[in-house]
């Protein structure tokens, strides 16, 4: 009898939750370990999935945990905006300067190393395609990409960003500007 009580609680407690979506994970987790307090890891997992078509796994921990933090932090910052066209969230990406790729543990996960960027500037960016000169914080676009005149990129080129930095993202900024 404890348990199907407990699976009915484990289910009225997730109802309560908005749609699981990029920015509402965090919640999930949060929910996930209070439950785990007072429920059975099986019994959860179960409902969890049945419920959200979403589990929590164990491998799934502190890596998706700090990247939820990181992006968060980034979110707050810049609140909720590309730092170049001003679009709002669901045009843009959590951007890292410096790539998530490299090999510093602590970088990948420094919200001083991320930017907010709508889409189609993250890819550009990433491409090195788009840089921002950390002394004037002044939009570069690549050549080959001014060259067509009708790319929606171009309009940023040579403009400034009016968002206010901080000595560690233009550190960053400094060392992606310089690399190759």
């Amino acid at each position: 009898m404890y348990i199907m009580k407990s699976i009915q609680y484990i289910k009225d407690e997730i109802q309560k939750l908005p749609d699981l979506n990029e920015t509402t994970i965090c919640l999930y987790y949060y929910k996930y370990d209070e439950l785990l307090k007072e429920c059975d890891r099986e019994y959860l997992n179960y409902v969890f999935y049945n419920e959200k078509k979403y589990i929590i796994q164990e491998t799934y921990d502190k890596e998706t945990r700090k990247d939820y933090k990181f992006k968060k932090e980034v979110i707050d910052r810049y609140n909720s905006q590309c730092i170049i066209s001003g679009n709002d969230m669901d045009m843009c990406d959590v951007a890292h300067i410096i790539p998530f790729n490299n090999p510093n543990e602590y970088e990948r996960y420094d919200p001083d190393n991320g930017l907010i960027l709508s889409k189609e500037l993250h890819g550009l960016f990433d491409k090195k395609l788009l840089k921002i000169n950390p002394d004037t914080l002044t939009i570069e676009i690549a050549p080959e990409k001014l060259q067509n005149k009708k790319n929606s990129c171009n309009k940023y080129h040579n403009t400034t960003i009016d968002v206010i930095l901080n000595n560690k993202t233009i550190n960053y900024l400094r060392r992606y500007y310089t690399s190759s």
